[in-house]
């Protein structure tokens, strides 16, 4: 039988335990800033483009914002297609290249499918992937041949379906760019488009949720930005139990850990286990009462 000392020691014990799990929890998991671009920065781009050009480019940050789901593209089978069809019930990944960008497009497109890769999520069954050419030049044959690419490269030619390279007209072009805070612009004597680099991930209204600058994207932050975009229709009761823990940083894109809800979520655990203890004990204690009594 436990006594009242032996009970104290172990909830002591397991209060200790839980504390020093959070504790280190936190010293493992924050990450320091600095491996994304921040909002000013301004993407690699030929030397030969002028200020007026550069100073156009960069993300504005639109949260919330409803995109424009009737915009109207061609996918890479060459089919007129709609926005609003990638959107509905999963969260949507977006975005802005051109296929014949010579040097931070295929930086950025391979950064995604890397962290991708390395998820559970997997586009089609719990997010979609959109990506669209700013180029008006461009066409479903390039579009086609860069999807392909990428799917065989990084393997994921079965997920094909969840996968979606569109082109299209400015008419289009534009007003998504605008929508997504995507600003951009077209250097005619190089015949080059100056872009941000980075990511939208978008709720399943098409509201704008999350904005990734860069061209390196962790598991854990696109995880956690889908989690937040799916709005709860997609991951598990745990996965957003640490969603809640974490805390994200628009200027960076990512997510850092916040110490004071780990704590506060560590205490909660502590009071349970303690409840739980304690229920334990109780429950022993009646039923060597009643062995007691029906001895005498």
């Amino acid at each position: 039988m436990m006594h009242r000392g032996a009970a104290l020691k172990v909830l002591l014990s397991v209060a200790t335990l839980v504390l020093m799990v959070s504790a280190a929890t936190a010293g493992s998991f924050t990450e320091p800033g600095g491996s994304f671009y921040g909002e000013e920065l301004r993407p690699p781009v030929s030397n030969q483009m002028g200020s007026e050009v550069l100073d156009k480019v960069g993300w504005t940050q639109n949260l919330n914002k409803q995109i424009p789901l009737d915009l109207t593209f061609k996918d890479e089978d060459g089919k007129v297609v709609k926005l609003q069809k990638y959107f509905g019930e999963k969260p949507v990944l977006i975005e802005m290249v051109y296929f014949y960008c010579p040097m931070l497009c295929g930086e950025v497109m391979k950064g995604t499918f890397r962290g991708l890769k390395d998820l559970t999520f997997r586009p089609g069954r719990d997010y979609e992937m959109v990506v669209v050419s700013v180029n008006p030049k461009e066409g479903p044959d390039i579009a086609k041949a860069k999807k392909l690419a990428y799917l065989k490269e990084f393997g994921m030619e079965k997920e094909a379906a969840g996968i979606h390279f569109l082109t299209g007209e400015n008419t289009n072009i534009k007003p998504l760019a605008k929508a997504l805070g995507f600003d951009y612009s077209y250097d005619p004597k190089t015949d080059q488009f100056a872009h941000p680099a980075g990511l939208v991930l978008a709720t399943p209204t098409g509201h704008i949720a999350r904005y990734m600058s860069g061209v390196l994207f962790e598991p854990k932050d696109l995880r956690f930005g889908f989690l937040d975009a799916g709005r709860g229709k997609i991951g598990s009761p745990l996965d957003l139990i640490v969603l809640k823990c974490y805390h994200y940083d628009g200027q960076s894109g990512k997510y850092t850990l916040a110490i004071m809800d780990v704590i506060r979520i560590g205490g909660l655990i502590t009071v349970m286990l303690i409840g739980l203890l304690m229920v334990v004990l109780v429950r022993r204690d009646v039923a060597r009462t009643k062995s007691q009594e029906k001895e005498l």
